[in-house]
Formats: structure tokens, C-alpha cells, sequence
């Protein structure tokens, strides 16, 4: 019975798959056809752009460099035409060719031939030229020699406190930063915007209007900074610890003092200044008052300004300098 069934089912199962196959085949010719008509198409609608681009290229081409008129060819003919008259051709000269300008010849004779071998041993005695022939250097007036610089003068500020009935044993001279110290038995000159050479220019008047002081207190510098020569700064230094000793008087050295105000490179200046001098005065053998630390960083010892010292900074910077005054034995 099994035999009979598979014998029955097998053309069933063959004569489908072929059906199938058929059926397959006819999707695979419509969709090849369908592929032929669109392609054929795209190539037809290509073509079409083609074309059109074309005819608007030349369309514009056309309308930006029109042709110009086809020139008629004469025939060949053996037998002579009339000659034309002839025509006078102009030449223009092209745009943009510069003629090539030969300057006017001058007469490079020498008029004072004669003069020029003759050796003239006293120009006193040298004959002038006429205004007319004379150059522009000789004609030209000449400036008169610079001034040299007026001497600066500092004028000392008045004093805050009225002097002491007694000779003064000290003198503290120095800048705007000593305006309000006072120091026992001393008399202050405060010079605003003193620099150093300004200080050693009043040395000699110092001396001579207090001659029972045995000590000369010198704070300066702070306004040299600003002028960034630091060659300079210390030769002027030099110059005055020279100028001091030589008067036969004590001398003692007040260090800068860092202001709050100070920018990086101020700052970098005042330190080396306080450096050189700290080895200076001592192979100098002066002393020394070392400042820098008492007020580094110290912002409430300084006024509104950030430059000047305030009250409680000029009590600090006297006490530092008495102190320094009693080490070295000032009289009292």
C-alpha cells in the first residue's frame, strides 16, 4: 500500500516543482524586462540632459563672445586690378611702455680750476665762494650747541616737628619714606623724590649747617629703581659712601624698604639693591640697617598710596634706626 502511495505522489511532487520553476522563470523574464525599460530610459533622459546642457553652453558662449562676419574670399584672377591709392599708416605708441628719459646734460666743468692747485696753508687767508655756488651744507645755518642738563635741585620739605632746643648729635637725610621719624637729638631732612646723587649734592650743606653731628643716617634709593640702571644705582652709592666718610663724620646706611606697591620686576630690583649693599657696607665697613624683613609683606605699615610708610611704618622705621644709632655708640 506504502509502495502504491509513493508511486502516485512522485509526478504530484515533480509535476509542482515544475509549476514552481515556470512560475520563477516568468518573475526573472518581467523583472529582466522591467530592468531593459529602465535602463533604456535613464539612457534616454541622460541623453536629454546631455543635449540641453550642450545648447545652453553654447547658447552662452554665443551671447558672450559673438562671431564675427565671415570675411568674403576674393577669386583668383590672373588678369590685375586696380592698384588702391595708398594710405598713410599711423603708428600709435603702445599703453603702458615708459620711454626711457636721458637726463639733460650738464656742464661738469670745473670753474675754479685755477684755485684747486693752489695749496693754502692758512684757511684765513682761502679765498670764499660766492653765495650762488656754495652747497646747501655751507649755506645751511648752523644750530647752536646743546645746553647741558641743569643740575637737579631737590628742595628739602619742611620739617613736621620743630627742632630740638639741643645741637643735634645725628642727621637723618633721605627720601619722602623719612617724612614723619624722628629720632632723639637728630634733626631730619626729608628731600621728596631725592635720589642718591641728589643726597651726596647736599652732603657739603648737611656738614655745614650741623657741625656738633657726628653721624650722617642716609635712607635713599627707592626712587632709582624706577629708572632701572642698576650699574648706575651702585656707582652713585659708591660715590656717596666716599663723599660722607671723607667729611670726617659717621656714616650710617638705611636699607630700602619693599613697598606694597612694588611690581614683580620693582621688587626683583629693591632685593639685589638690598643684596649689593648688605656686602658692600660691610667690606666698607659701614653700618648697615637692615629693613627689608621688618617690612616685607607688611601692608598695614604702609599708606593709602602703597609707597609711603604710614605712621605705625615711620615709628617702626625709627626704633630700627635708634637702635642701629645706640649699637655704634652715638654720643648722647
Amino acid at each position: 500500500m506504502d509502495t502504491l502511495d509513493c508511486s502516485c505522489r512522485g509526478p504530484l511532487l515533480l509535476h509542482e516543482a515544475n509549476m514552481v520553476i515556470d512560475s520563477l522563470k516568468r518573475d526573472i523574464r518581467r523583472l529582466t524586462n522591467d530592468l531593459v525599460s529602465k535602463d533604456t530610459l535613464i539612457s534616454a533622459y541622460g541623453s536629454t540632459l546631455r543635449a540641453q546642457a550642450q545648447s545652453r553652453i553654447d547658447m552662452s558662449f554665443q551671447a558672450k563672445f559673438p562671431e564675427e562676419p565671415a570675411t568674403t574670399s576674393q577669386p583668383a584672377c590672373s588678369t590685375p586690378q586696380q592698384s588702391q591709392p595708398w594710405t598713410e599708416v599711423v603708428a600709435h605708441r603702445q599703453r603702458g611702455v615708459l620711454r626711457k628719459f636721458s637726463p639733460p646734460p650738464f656742464n661738469l666743468s670745473n670753474r675754479y680750476s685755477v684755485l684747486a692747485d693752489s695749496n693754502v696753508a692758512d684757511p684765513a687767508h682761502a679765498i670764499p665762494l660766492p653765495p650762488q655756488h656754495r652747497s646747501a651744507e655751507q649755506s645751511r645755518p648752523t644750530a647752536p650747541p646743546p645746553k647741558p642738563p641743569a643740575p637737579r635741585r631737590v628742595a628739602r620739605e619742611r620739617p613736621r616737628h620743630p627742632p630740638s632746643s639741643t645741637r643735634p648729635v645725628a642727621v637723618l637725610v633721605g627720601s619722602s619714606m623719612v617724612r614723619h621719624v624722628t629720632l632723639p637729638r637728630s634733626e631730619t631732612w626729608c628731600l621728596p623724590g631725592a635720589r642718591v646723587e641728589d643726597v651726596q649734592t647736599r652732603v657739603p650743606e648737611v656738614v655745614e649747617q650741623h657741625p656738633t653731628a657726628s653721624t650722617i643716617v642716609v635712607h635713599v634709593g627707592s626712587n632709582d629703581i624706577r629708572l632701572q640702571q642698576s650699574e648706575k644705582l651702585k656707582s652713585d652709592f659708591t660715590s656717596l659712601i666716599q663723599t660722607i666718610l671723607a667729611t670726617g663724620k659717621k656714616f650710617i646706611v638705611s636699607g630700602p624698604i619693599p613697598s606694597a606697591c612694588f611690581s614683580d620686576m620693582q621688587f626683583s630690583r629693591i632685593r639685589q639693591l638690598h643684596a649689593w649693599l648688605v656686602g658692600h657696607c660691610s667690606r666698607e665697613r659701614v653700618p648697615f640697617v637692615d629693613n627689608f624683613g621688618s617690612f616685607w609683606r607688611r601692608h598695614s605699615l604702609f599708606a593709602r598710596d602703597g609707597r609711603h610708610l604710614n605712621r605705625a611704618g615711620a615709628s617702626l622705621l625709627a626704633s630700627n634706626l635708634e637702635l642701629a644709632l645706640e649699637a655704634h655708640h652715638t654720643p648722647r
